[in-house]
């Protein structure tokens, strides 16, 4: 493998060194389960993940944390010499994993938007496609609508040039990296066989894999949502790469909600969903503030005494002040 070959993105890549095989990550496409299967395979601690203070809104979510991993590389960190024996031609097992481009961006907008991840409502909540708190199947159809309407008019915005939004062939650079396959998300059993057998090749003796289950939506696709000829000329166009690298025939996902509404009980989860988000929303903002007080408390302490002659507060008690203060808050 030549350095040229490697995907844009220095870090959404884990080797696995000792049983030669490479994981490259697109977002949006079962990413989270696998990165936890590479982690367990790795002997990473899952503490370090779960610790964390971050805006993640949940424990599996961590794991996004890619600067957490300490015994698994990336690509970009080996030499070039190290980097020419990574090959499936020499033996290594190299795959990423894809997904329908219009179901996973409606699952990128629904998990990052429509049910509101604290980092995306700091960036977008002023946008005017940002959703509304649906009571609805027509909410949830028109706010999609609006937002794949605006990406498709900005293809190279802001919002495009997010992992989770952008096309997958970007991610995965299939013209170049040397893969020895690219699963769809519906061959995952084929991808854990074909992956334990690699495993197993090559000195693991674990038990069988399999992945955990780790559901960020509570909404399929609804038929409804792909009806308008604006909707899927957007997609099209923004994933004009995805269809013709991957073999992807129809617009329309090929799993959608079984019936043309979504069922009352559906809001009411959204409702709890993102009540939890904006709590959660809350805890990290008070968490780096509090990391920043620290810090300032800190400098504080090193600093010399005041000009007038009287010793500066305390550091550490000036940071207790803070604290306290947020508490009573």
């Amino acid at each position: 493998m030549r350095r040229d070959q490697l995907p844009q993105h220095t870090r959404p890549n884990y080797i696995l060194p000792q049983y030669k095989a490479v994981y490259v990550a697109v977002s949006k496409a079962a990413c989270t389960s696998l990165k936890w299967l590479v982690a367990e395979l790795q002997g990473e601690d899952p503490e370090r993940f779960h610790s964390v203070v971050s805006p993640m809104v949940s424990r599996d979510m961590t794991i996004h944390h890619r600067g957490l991993f300490q015994r698994t590389p990336t690509l970009h960190s080996l030499s070039d010499e190290e980097l020419e024996a990574v090959s499936p031609d020499n033996g290594w097992f190299v795959f990423s994993v894809v997904r329908h481009p219009s179901a996973r961006f409606f699952s990128a907008w629904q998990s990052k938007m429509l049910l509101r991840e604290p980092r995306y409502v700091e960036k977008h909540k002023d946008d005017g496609w940002f959703p509304r708190v649906p009571q609805s199947t027509a909410d949830v159809v028109e706010d999609f609508e609006r937002f794949t309407l605006a990406a498709g008019k900005h293809p190279n915005g802001r919002v495009m040039r997010n992992r989770h939004f952008m096309p997958q062939w970007m991610e995965a650079a299939p013209e170049r990296m040397p893969y020895t396959k690219v699963y769809d998300t519906s061959e995952i059993p084929a991808l854990l066989g074909d992956f334990e057998r690699h495993l197993r090749a090559n000195g693991w003796d674990g038990d069988a894999l399999r992945l955990r289950q780790t559901n960020e939506t509570p909404l399929r696709p609804v038929r409804a949502a792909f009806s308008s000829p604006e909707v899927r000329d957007a997609l099209n166009s923004l994933f004009e790469g995805d269809f013709r690298a991957f073999g992807y025939d129809d617009v329309v996902p090929p799993k959608l909600e079984a019936g043309d509404e979504y069922p009352k009980p559906a809001f009411e989860e959204i409702g709890r969903i993102i009540e939890r988000h904006e709590r959660i929303g809350d805890l990290a903002r008070n968490g780096r503030e509090a990391r920043v007080a620290l810090a300032e408390a800190q400098r504080a302490a090193k600093a010399p005494a005041a000009r007038n002659g009287r010793p500066r507060p305390s550091g550490m008690r000036a940071f207790a002040g803070r604290v306290r203060r947020r508490v009573r808050r």
